[in-house]
């Protein structure tokens, strides 16, 4: 805030090295001990792996084309664990060392949430939620990791944020058939629908929006809690086992909305109230990409170098960049690609700050 010293780097990060294949690596330098990696090759069509500190080393997720996209939690030993300024990486050559590929170069995306301590709520004890949940929560930043076991039967999970969340990604861990190898991520977002949003819900992959009420149960999350239905993605009682990871709005720091298409080249300024490290956006009805641009891999306007949320593409690979400017209050779309501005059309995004516009930008 106006008042406060601390920066967005102290709670998300940008990361950008290059791989050496060594046997064990160490990834360090940042301003916080890290709880959530989001991990992209970007001259190598590998997958987006991701890993956090509830689950531990050796538990990842990975997303990428066709059944990659469904995969369940993976058990390669390439994440070796967090430390207090980054993480450790170890060689497993049935994976490729997609971690630490020799050549590789990688951008990695990283957030903060309680250093791996965890809370645990027992819903019938606490009267918050009705299905159990373990969670770590930066209610500073505005972001939860959430570990919880699928009953089979709609409920509030309990998330620790204070705050009602405005962007949740949910991945089933365990469930092992349909679509090849497992389920898909389901994600919620504020602006899904304009007065209804808990009634719509998005896969990471290139399709619109759906009305599933299996998956929100057709309820608004609240401060304390968000809810799931019955479906396999969300809650099982097989039982399966799910996270999810949980953002809030915070000034100056992050912020999850949506933006009309005008068809240009000369596109839709979008105010967020701060320059962006990190930009998602996603045509919210039809065909389109979660395409992902960063300060660190293209530091100067235009930015072009696109990686997907939904497929294994390289930089190069990428045929439907998103075309942006990042200004000191938000961003300027300068593409009429229809992935990301048609005429009339609404896009959803998800954008975490590098610098607060309280600050002035010198050269």
């Amino acid at each position: 805030g106006p008042n406060s010293d601390e920066l967005p780097n102290q709670h998300f990060q940008n990361y950008l090295f290059t791989g050496n294949s060594s046997s064990t690596r160490t990834i360090s330098g940042l301003n916080f001990q890290p709880d959530l990696l989001w991990s992209k090759t970007r001259n190598q069509g590998f997958t987006n792996r991701l890993y956090d500190s509830t689950r531990g080393a050796d538990k990842g997720f990975k997303i990428g084309d066709g059944a990659n996209l469904y995969a369940i939690e993976s058990t390669h030993d390439i994440f070796n664990g967090f430390t207090s300024d980054g993480y450790n990486t170890t060689t497993d050559g049935s994976a490729g060392d997609l971690l630490n590929y020799n050549t590789g170069t990688y951008i990695n995306w990283l957030w903060k949430a309680n250093g791996g301590t965890t809370t645990t709520n027992d819903a019938s004890a606490t009267s918050v939620g009705t299905i159990d949940s373990v969670y770590q929560a930066n209610t500073t930043a505005g972001f939860s990791i959430v570990q919880y076991t699928g009953t089979g039967s709609a409920g509030g999970i309990a998330h620790g944020l204070g705050a009602v969340p405005h962007f949740i990604l949910i991945k089933n861990r365990t469930h092992n058939s349909g679509n090849g190898s497992g389920t898909n991520w389901v994600v919620y977002h504020k602006e899904m629908d304009a007065t209804e949003p808990q009634d719509y819900s998005l896969y990471i992959s290139t399709a619109g929006r759906g009305d599933y009420s299996d998956m929100f149960n057709d309820t608004a999350p609240t401060s304390t809690t968000f809810t799931v239905g019955t479906h396999m993605t969300v809650n099982s009682g097989d039982p399966n086992y799910y996270m999810a990871y949980v953002w809030t709005e915070i000034d100056n720091f992050s912020r999850f909305g949506l933006y009309h298409g005008n068809g240009s080249t000369n596109g839709p300024v979008v105010d967020i109230g701060f320059k962006p490290a990190l930009l998602v956006v996603k045509n919210r009805d039809t065909t389109g990409s979660w395409a992902a641009t960063d300060s660190a891999r293209h530091p100067f306007n235009e930015i072009d170098n696109t990686l997907l949320w939904d497929d294994d593409a390289s930089e190069s690979g990428v045929s439907n960049d998103l075309n942006v400017d990042f200004l000191s209050n938000g961003f300027k779309i300068r593409d009429s690609n229809s992935h990301y501005n048609t005429n009339g059309a609404e896009y959803i995004f998800a954008a975490w700050a590098e610098l607060p516009f309280k600050y002035t930008n010198a050269f």
